[in-house]
């Protein structure tokens, strides 16, 4: 898949999806990375006021998705997320902007690793982030 489908697939997303709902943009598509940005708004906070970690996970995942999606999915190939782990470093507050960087480490054949770093404005380190993806021949059925 190239840059240009991948943007035209995002932009094609209905209003109430995920991603379109919590406001999160391509901001680069890089040779091989991809940033996504999404503010933190009080819809995902916990009840302290931070950002809850399972929005940062959502938005590493998804970064880490479309990167694989775009980068190592051929004609008749599917992405799935198998696995993934961070560290939460420091807290997200309402008002900050997050940016996740998908980055691969390693492409194989079928499996594909992921260095995801989450940073706010500032360009401080949010949450570090490993992700799986699996590459699967499309079926009809999933």
């Amino acid at each position: 898949m190239d840059k240009q489908t991948l943007q035209q697939k995002w932009n094609a997303l209905p209003e109430n999806n995920l991603m379109r709902d919590w406001q999160m943009n391509i901001t680069e598509i890089g040779n091989d990375s991809l940033t996504l940005s999404m503010p933190v708004t009080d819809r995902l906070t916990q009840v302290d006021g931070v950002l809850h970690g399972g929005a940062t996970l959502t938005l590493a995942e998804t970064a880490g998705s479309m990167a694989a999606f775009l980068l190592h999915c051929n004609e008749g190939e599917q992405i799935r997320g198998i696995e993934l782990s961070a560290n939460h470093l420091r807290a997200g507050k309402v008002g900050d902007t997050l940016y996740a960087q998908a980055q691969c480490l390693n492409a194989g054949r079928t499996l594909q690793l992921w260095d995801i770093k989450i940073t706010n404005q500032e360009g401080k380190l949010i949450s570090y982030c490993k992700f799986t993806t699996i590459k699967i021949v499309a079926d009809s059925k999933n």
